[in-house]
């Protein structure tokens, strides 16, 4: 048992919780948690199509604390976007210069953060289409498989930690391969998002109820081509037609899904929102250029999607 390798992950939502599951199999596997109890586990029902199990994993405290002070050796974070940056500064007392770590964020821009804030660590990127969503707390229900794209995003990379990186994450038994281009499919990836998941949240409604929308049919090629624009700026060559079939490739092969932006809309919670169309607009501001469809889809959300205040203890 001791010698299997500790991966400790970091954000326990429906995503973390599908690999924690996964990776449970070969690994040993330590959720970081705000907060635990006294049995320093944490447990949930995890449904895979019609089987039902209950899974129960170690945990330890998120924050510092002297009784959670080992070394982290790999750390996969599946944190909010917004909450990425702070998470992991929690943490700069366990992680040493070898610590890898594998980051799961929706969008762009915290991926920068963490490698600028560890500049001497093996930092990767990974690009998911893996679904997983949580009806209720104790609950995570495995939605749909998919596939996982890793590759390394900073300036620490060599053959033999990215095998390793690799071949912990097949472990899981999920499709996943390396990608010397991650940032290739992670501006891919931005791209379908603010194609996708504004309009969900604007709309309330699933992905495949986007098409014959107006304010989705009206909206959706110009912003493609800015998205063509703004993709060009960071050399990722994809023209808007392109983009716009893919996009509607993606509603098709996702219909039944929630995308991210509205579960959090729904829960009251923060969107990641900057992070997305946010990011476009960082890049507009760089480069002295402006993304008008961006911005408005930007500015509705912001004003009609705020996350509700919890005033409870």
């Amino acid at each position: 048992m001791t010698d299997k390798p500790i991966i400790h992950i970091l954000g326990a939502g429906a995503l973390g919780s599908l690999w924690a599951t996964k990776l449970s199999k070969d690994n040993r596997i330590v959720l970081l948690l705000k907060k635990i109890d006294e049995k320093r586990s944490h447990q949930f029902r995890f449904i895979d199509k019609n089987q039902t199990t209950t899974i129960t994993l170690p945990c330890e405290c998120s924050t510092p604390t002297p009784q959670d002070s080992r070394p982290i050796d790999t750390l996969l974070v599946f944190t909010k976007s917004y909450d990425t940056l702070n998470a992991v500064q929690q943490l700069r007392n366990r992680l040493t210069p070898s610590s890898r770590i594998v980051l799961f964020q929706n969008g762009m821009g915290s991926q920068q953060e963490i490698t600028q804030l560890l500049p001497g660590n093996p930092i990767y990127a990974a690009s998911t289409t893996e679904g997983a969503n949580r009806p209720d707390s104790q609950t995570v229900v495995y939605a749909g498989k998919g596939e996982t794209w890793v590759g390394s995003i900073s300036n620490q990379n060599n053959s033999s930690e990215s095998e390793k990186v690799l071949s912990l994450l097949s472990g899981s038994g999920l499709s996943v391969s390396y990608n010397s281009a991650i940032w290739e499919k992670l501006w891919l990836k931005l791209a379908i998002n603010c194609a996708i998941n504004p309009f969900t949240a604007l709309l309330n409604c699933k992905n495949g109820e986007l098409v014959g929308q107006p304010l989705f049919d009206a909206n959706i090629t110009p912003l493609c081509h800015e998205l063509e624009r703004v993709m060009k700026v960071n050399n990722i060559n994809k023209n808007a037609d392109e983009l716009e079939a893919l996009v509607k490739e993606v509603i098709e092969k996702t219909a039944n899904n929630v995308s991210s932006m509205l579960q959090d809309v729904r829960a009251g919670k923060q969107t990641e929102i900057e992070y997305i169309n946010g990011y476009i607009e960082l890049v507009a501001k760089n480069c002295d250029d402006t993304f008008p469809t961006n911005l408005v889809l930007l500015k509705r959300v912001r004003s009609s999607c705020k996350p509700h205040i919890n005033t409870g203890t």
